[in-house]
């Protein structure tokens, strides 16, 4: 008799664990950095173009700044893409970031992908101005990531989508 009780209590207790330890695993509740992550390309690394190449983003993300896509959204949508490139300037504003170079504004062609509630899940930028060094360009990149964790796209869609155009930021 002793020996099934604490048998049965063994399998209690493994039971328990087997269950806490599965708790929190579930796509729902994960908060993981690596789930979190946000993936940064720079068109100027040809090491990450390729690999922003081989993900096929514009196949599986379609881009709602173009009027076909959106139709009877359409402002809405523009009105998102204003307000997520303003924000952008006023993190990289109080950031203190500079670009490093003499010019006062900077064009960035920029493409977002987003999750269906509007998460940043990647970016990937080309910069037009000239001589803007390596580092400032990694330095960007950097201060992109972190802007993502804490910052999203005011749109919700059934699925993934894009947002993709030109932005101009101010260089202090």
């Amino acid at each position: 008799m002793k020996f099934n009780n604490v048998l049965k209590s063994i399998l209690v207790i493994s039971v328990i664990i087997g269950i806490n330890s599965c708790k929190g695993k579930n796509e729902d509740n994960i908060e993981s950095d690596e789930i979190k992550k946000v993936r940064v390309f720079n068109f100027d690394n040809k090491i990450e173009l390729s690999e922003f190449n081989k993900l096929k983003l514009n196949e599986t993300h379609p881009n709602l700044l173009n009027p076909e896509i959106s139709k009877s959204e359409y402002n809405t949508i523009a009105k998102s893409w204003i307000d997520l490139n303003q924000n952008i300037g006023k993190y990289l504003s109080n950031k203190k970031f500079t670009w490093g170079v003499k010019d006062s504004t900077i064009t960035v062609i920029q493409k977002f992908y987003f999750n269906k509630d509007g998460e940043i899940k990647t970016y990937f930028f080309r910069l037009k101005n000239k001589n803007i060094s390596k580092e400032k360009k990694e330095q960007f990149s950097n201060l992109i990531t972190d802007f993502a964790k804490d910052n999203k796209i005011n749109i919700k869609k059934d699925k993934s989508f894009a947002q993709c155009g030109k932005a101009k930021y101010m260089n202090k």
